[in-house]
């Protein structure tokens, strides 16, 4: 789901649901260093009924080390190819925080730059859903013992994850960077398996924070779930958007990818089964894949993304065609090649259009079949 695939989730979303995705780091010192085993002393959780923070699983010390730099060189900010996914987790009741250092990711997808990301997700009552994470094309089978958790572990082109099962959440945490498929990342010349033991550091603050939270403590703001199937009709008529895209008499199938119907992979096929997301995947013979996220009763979610640190070098406002006042749609910033994904509002609905033949076209399709 989302635009997690393209290279590699406190902001307000409106009235009714406050979407965390980051908030301010605390000052409480770690000594944890880059390399050292995973002995950091985890922030306490509080015993009240207060809702957990970013800075509760990790701080700005931790953070630091973890990513191997100076906490005044730590930046809390979202990385714009993982920028919707982790928007759709928060708006399902989960936690998305995330830090960066180097410069920003410039485009959805871009590879390029000295930048570093470290996110750590969460999402509450998910464990008996939890899945391992991928390595390359099967589940990876790498594991090591975390705080007592037996957590799965994989290192690759897309970064260093760590996941588990924690208590009754689904946790992950990831680390991101820059040059992984070509050089110049920040982390060529560190030693085989250091940037994981790193990562291991947050995985046991994180770990230890969750595994006795109570769930009031977990009991992040939610979106109202979808009631009903989904469907890829109205709005999303297929016949409108392949002739927007004028494909002709070109050979289609169009297909409802629901989550709620299949088998959970990963952290974003739960959260979107949580909250109702699904796409609408259409393929056409010689040109290729249009995949439209659709979330019901989402259309706050897209302030959420306009506000993000890093998301004015990667997306620009668009004007859409028949888009009336309230609504509001932001597009990827391409030097070349298509200006996909992008993401609008139709009503109280919230898109995300991918599409390498016109995103804009297919959104404007979408909104001339919904009016």
């Amino acid at each position: 789901m989302g635009i997690r695939g393209e290279g590699r989730r406190s902001f307000g979303i409106g009235a009714g649901i406050a979407v965390v995705v980051v908030l301010t780091a605390s000052s409480c010192a770690s000594t944890a260093a880059p390399g050292a085993s995973p002995t950091s002393e985890a922030p306490s959780s509080s015993t009240s009924t207060e809702l957990l923070a970013c800075d509760d699983f990790a701080t700005l010390d931790t953070v630091a080390a973890v990513l191997a730099a100076e906490p005044a060189d730590v930046v809390e900010a979202v990385q714009p190819s993982d920028a919707v996914d982790q928007a759709v987790l928060t708006a399902a009741g989960g936690l998305a925080c995330s830090w960066r250092v180097g410069t920003a990711q410039q485009s959805i997808g871009d590879g390029a730059g000295d930048w570093a990301y470290l996110s750590i997700e969460i999402l509450p009552d998910a464990a008996d859903d939890w899945a391992p994470p991928y390595a390359g094309d099967t589940p990876s089978e790498d594991t090591r013992t975390i705080a007592g958790v037996e957590a799965t572990t994989a290192s690759g082109e897309t970064g260093w994850r760590v996941s588990a099962p924690v208590g009754e959440a689904w946790v992950d945490l990831s680390i991101t960077a820059a040059g992984l498929t070509s050089t110049g990342s920040r982390f060529d010349d560190a030693p085989a398996g250091e940037v994981l033991d790193n990562l291991a550091i947050a995985a046991e603050s994180t770990f230890t924070t969750v595994e006795p939270a109570s769930k009031a403590q977990l009991a992040w703001p939610t979106l109202t779930p979808r009631e009903g199937d989904a469907t890829c009709d109205g709005g999303l008529d297929e016949a409108g958007i392949a002739a927007a895209l004028q494909y002709g008499d070109t050979p289609t199938t169009y297909t409802v990818i629901d989550p709620r119907t299949q088998p959970i992979v990963d952290l974003e096929d739960a959260a979107s089964a949580r909250v109702g997301a699904f796409s609408c995947e259409l393929f056409a013979e010689g040109f290729g894949y249009t995949d439209i996220l659709v979330v019901r009763g989402g259309a706050t979610i897209i302030d959420g993304l306009a506000a993000q640190p890093d998301i004015a070098a990667a997306l620009e406002p668009v004007a859409l065609e028949g888009a009336v006042d309230g609504e509001s749609a932001l597009v990827a910033r391409r030097s070349d090649g298509p200006r996909s994904p992008l993401s609008f509002t139709v009503g109280d609905t919230f898109y995300t259009v991918n599409s390498g033949d016109g995103a804009r076209t297919v959104a404007e399709a979408i909104i001339a079949q919904t009016r």
